[in-house]
């Protein structure tokens, strides 16, 4: 058995820990059982107490698996141990939490029993599936924010554990919220009109079994994001194919809801393969943002890239890429293929459009790049996310307000008269930005310190 989780197993399933526990739920849910009414079902007591016990608790548990590590400085010793990343984020994911997962299992043996009794053996496993992967994402998300905070060098205070936590109470949040929209009446297989339907790719697909799919998917590319932060944690390289096939992936769900987008008549032909493809570059920009902001900043590696690309070594560059960088070309790929297709049917304002679009992303990412290599101490990301607030809300609400619309393209994706003009000035800021972020790069750290 694994060490770690060993060890995990002697800390937290002690003799009083598990009597405690199994004393308390059998007792509340006899409570529920023996009070009657249809308020007191002991299979709704036990819906409650798996969401505190495995979701609330357990994410927490989850966050301060590592960070506890860190800060009772017993984290180095453990990085160093024969322990590989697969084997330590096993056991740091379901070790730490294993005492939830108890208190979890007595809870979904009740459930499963109440749905058992009442819907059928199909209808309990599937809901014991559902729980079991709702207590694993939201584990697995907390885990992994601390991870990438721990990445970033971030404090491990207690408020920074706390939102760690959150991060994985919101992704449980959206789960449940998805599992009720997609089964109103509180049970996962019922008979159900037309309308319960999701239209996925020109597809009518059953919202239930989609959403459960959904979930494991998800669930499993949490998993395999965490295995990944952990490997960087004890110094081991990834290579770019997992993010891609990430990317591939998201690119490919995401395409497929078009049809929420306009109406089902509206969606075929050149039009559904535009809504399509807008909809996997925005997803691609959305994730650039996101792994800008979350991944650090690293001048000593930009360089490196550069001097790779710079002697031919494509194989080298391509495996040293940052998650944004892959994320902003994938971007890159998607908008030439949408503006080829809108150029070819004359829509030259849309592609005005999604050219200023990407422009606006070009810039935004040079900016977080710029702050952070300015000298001083490391704050570039807050300042940056600062001054984008700036440039998307403020200063487009004053522009209203002083009635000058005709600037707002300026500042936001809006189309120009003539059409051109919108995306000449936005590529024209994202260059600046561009050749200021790039020139401190490649100045780095041979900037001369001013005397006191």
């Amino acid at each position: 058995m694994n060490p770690e989780f060993r060890r995990n197993l002697w800390l937290e399933l002690t003799p009083r820990r598990v009597l405690l526990m199994t004393i308390v739920l059998v007792l509340t849910f006899s409570a529920a059982a023996l009070s009657g009414g249809a308020d007191y079902r002991p299979a709704w007591f036990a819906e409650i107490f798996y969401y505190f016990i495995v979701v609330i608790w357990g994410s927490r548990n989850a966050a301060l698996s590592v960070v506890g590590e860190i800060r009772d400085r017993t984290w180095d010793g453990q990085r160093l141990s024969s322990l590989s990343a697969s084997g330590m984020t096993w056991a740091k994911l379901f070790g730490s939490t294993i005492y939830n997962w108890f208190g979890g299992a007595i809870c979904l043996v009740v459930i499963a029993a109440s749905q058992f009794v009442h819907k059928g053996q199909f209808v309990a496993g599937l809901d014991v599936v559902y729980f079991l992967a709702l207590g694993v994402i939201s584990q697995a998300v907390a885990l992994l924010a601390s991870l990438v905070a721990v990445r970033r060098r971030q404090s491990h205070s207690r408020f920074g554990l706390f939102l760690y936590q959150v991060a994985g109470i919101v992704a449980a949040l959206v789960v449940v919220f998805l599992w009720k929209a997609a089964d109103p009446t509180g049970s996962f297989i019922t008979h159900k009109p037309a309308s319960d339907f999701v239209q996925w790719w020109g597809r009518n697909l059953d919202a239930r079994p989609f959403f459960l799919v959904t979930l494991a998917l998800f669930t499993g590319w949490t998993l395999v994001g965490c295995y990944r932060e952990m490997r960087v944690e004890l110094k081991m390289r990834n290579g770019p194919l997992v993010w891609a096939a990430f990317l591939l992936f998201m690119g490919v769900y995401v395409a497929g809801f078009d049809a929420w987008l306009a109406p089902v008549t509206a969606t075929s032909g050149w039009d559904a393969v535009a809504l399509r493809l807008a909809l996997a570059a925005s997803t691609y920009a959305g994730l650039s943002y996101a792994m800008i902001l979350l991944e650090p900043k690293d001048r000593v590696l930009y360089r490196w890239l550069g001097g790779e690309l710079a002697k031919g070594r494509v194989a080298g560059f391509l495996l040293g890429l940052q998650g944004w960088m892959m994320s902003y070309l994938a971007t890159l790929v998607v908008v030439v293929a949408l503006i080829i297709g809108l150029c070819r049917g004359g829509l030259l304002a849309d592609t005005a459009v999604i050219a200023s679009a990407f422009a606006f992303l070009t810039r935004d990412i040079a900016i977080f790049v710029l702050f952070q290599t300015l000298p001083g101490r490391r704050r570039g990301d807050f300042a940056a996310v600062a001054v984008l607030f700036a440039l998307y809300l403020l200063i487009p609400a004053i522009l209203r307000g002083l009635g000058l619309e005709e600037v707002l393209a300026f500042f936001l994706p809006r189309p120009t008269n003539p059409f051109w003009i919108g995306p000449l000035v936005v590529w024209a800021e994202a260059a600046a930005v561009t050749v200021l972020a790039l020139g401190r790069v490649a100045l780095g750290d041979k900037v001369a310190a001013e005397p006191a």
